[in-house]
């Protein structure tokens, strides 16, 4: 029977200098991998069913980010977590957390409630994990990473799971935290779910809902339609 922390419900600080004790950003020197031969999406019927559905709501670079950001974090796990590289109960966890992250970016959700896209996006995610009779750990684990993974600018602490989700989107929409991968592990994940544009999609996303929901938890990251539009790493390598 999974405990609750083997669905990531385990607390972390929330600032990178304090969990990455010698002071770089990695505990280990990361090495260079090729996803798609080290690394399996999980293939059970709950992640089946949430990828069929964020698929039919997301366009192609918003599903192909939530996977990217999967695969970093993967790596992310293996490389520098080691001893939780081989629980299944938390990596199917995470790659739900990745399918729903930005599931409230889609137009139908974006308009239909005045919620921040992050905070609807969790009971979007909880709602159907548990209609599909996911585990209350898991469906919460989820939601709550994904409710907190844009607070990149907060003290105190926070789950594994939510930790990892937002190193990881950090990293895919603002070029982050990248001595935590290695640039060819980089490349094979864009070769499996290419950027398409990613950054300036993104970044407009995240300029409609500031002027449609003034109150939104977007306006919570300073600078934060500018810092996607400038992540030179992924834009220069491969949005261009």
């Amino acid at each position: 029977m999974p405990s609750p922390e083997d669905y990531g419900f385990f607390s972390v600080p929330r600032k990178v200098e304090e969990l990455f004790k010698n002071g770089n950003e990695y505990i280990y020197k990361p090495s260079a991998v090729d996803v798609s031969k080290t690394v399996t999406f999980p293939d059970t019927p709950i992640v089946n069913a949430a990828r069929e559905f964020v698929k039919s709501k997301l366009p192609v670079q918003t599903f192909n980010h939530s996977h990217r950001v999967f695969y970093y974090g993967a790596v992310i796990i293996a490389q520098q977590f080691p001893e939780y590289a081989s629980n299944a109960t938390l990596l199917e966890t995470y790659a739900l957390t990745c399918l729903f992250h930005d599931v409230a970016t889609a137009d139908e959700f974006l308009y239909g409630t005045r919620m921040s896209f992050d905070f609807y996006g969790a009971f979007i995610a909880r709602e159907f994990l548990l209609k599909h009779e996911a585990v209350q750990d898991s469906a919460d684990a989820v939601a709550e990473a994904i409710l907190r993974h844009q607070d990149v600018e907060v003290n105190g602490t926070i789950t594994f799971l939510g930790l990892i989700i937002q190193l990881t989107t950090l990293m895919d929409n603002s070029g982050n935290f990248l001595p935590l991968m290695a640039p060819e592990t980089i490349d094979s994940v864009i070769a499996l779910y290419p950027r398409l544009g990613w950054s300036g999609c993104f970044s407009t996303f995240v300029a409609k809902e500031i002027e449609i929901k003034p109150w939104c938890h977007s306006t919570a990251v300073t600078d934060f339609v500018k810092t996607v539009k400038e992540n030179h790493y992924f834009i220069d390598r491969y949005e261009k």
